[in-house]
């Protein structure tokens, strides 16, 4: 389960809504539980590097770096990264696939219709006989409500 604090939420729609009909990205600070349990504490956004911005998103290594420079010896890290799809479904795409080589990262993916964010779920990167995969997680918010818009179909493996 992971469970995101309303003010994250509140800020990731933000973000999605003004990059429109551009791809927001930034990256998630939380903790995970023994029991696997992951709560997201901030989304720190980011500036899209990619070159097509409309059709892509490329995270700033930078901010990743010092982000976590910042978050060592704390009880909180990066656990993730959120990004939007400009009037795209909110599930992993094939090139979404391509780019999520490390294991253990969560991916939230925000549909944005007409410049409208939803948030229907979150996907959690694996390996599964060698390749990368994707695999739906249950997302709620801080106070034990299901996201809005409840969860999406499973993701792409």
């Amino acid at each position: 389960m992971i469970a995101i604090d309303p003010p994250v939420l509140e800020a990731i729609v933000a973000a999605a809504e003004a990059s429109y009909p551009d791809e927001a990205c930034g990256l998630l600070v939380g903790r995970w539980s023994a029991a696997g349990h992951c709560r997201l504490h901030r989304a720190v956004a980011s500036a899209n590097l990619a070159p097509d911005p409309s059709v892509a998103f490329e995270i700033d290594p930078a901010l990743r770096l010092d982000l976590q420079r910042r978050l060592r010896g704390g009880g909180q890290r990066v656990v993730g990264l959120y990004h939007s799809h400009p009037d795209g479904p909110a599930r992993p795409s094939a090139r979404d696939l391509a780019r999520a080589w490390e294991p253990g990262l969560l991916w939230l993916i925000l549909s944005v219709p007409a410049g409208e964010a939803v948030l229907t779920g979150a996907h959690l990167v694996e390996r599964r006989a060698g390749c990368q995969a994707f695999r739906e997680v249950p997302l709620g918010t801080g106070d034990g409500a299901a996201a809005p818009g409840g969860c999406a179909a499973g993701g792409e493996a």
